[in-house]
């Protein structure tokens, strides 16, 4: 069987060419039959300073030293322990955002760099620095009442 363009005066082309409508496996000539597939994965960000697990421990710190000092809250019955737990579990967690808004800001920097969208990355910034700032005034309003 001769396959023959549609479109004119050119050659007829052999079965082992593509032929379309045929029940045999169709092969395109020119192009390689064993290729190595090569699969590109995105870049990654790993800032050099990790600001979101130093976040972690701040965080982390700040729940052993809040229990802690509840715990003296209780043992004791001193009042003031339980003002500074209070402002302790605020600060704690308001240093964590700030630090947690350094890391997004090093990944938008980063993400502009790539030229990828960073957009969410500065609207989590924003938000963590208003929370770090209603987190931070809280402390400061607990130790003024101490």
């Amino acid at each position: 069987m001769q396959a023959q363009s549609p479109w004119g005066n050119e050659p007829t082309q052999s079965t082992t060419q593509v032929v379309v409508g045929g029940t045999q496996p169709q092969v395109l000539t020119g192009q390689p039959t064993n290729q190595q597939v090569l699969y590109v994965q995105p870049p990654s960000f790993k800032p050099s300073p990790n600001y979101r697990h130093i976040s972690y421990i701040i965080i982390g710190f700040g729940i052993i030293f809040t229990l802690v000092a509840s715990f003296l809250t209780n043992l004791t019955g001193v009042g003031i322990f339980g003002q500074l737990t209070n402002s302790m579990c605020c600060g704690f967690l308001g240093i964590a955002c700030i630090m947690d808004a350094m890391y997004y800001n090093d990944k938008s920097a980063w993400e502009r760099q790539t030229g990828s969208k960073d957009s969410s990355s500065i609207l989590g910034m924003i938000s963590n620095i208003i929370f770090a700032m209603i987190s931070l005034g809280m402390a400061l309003m607990f130790l003024v009442t101490v």
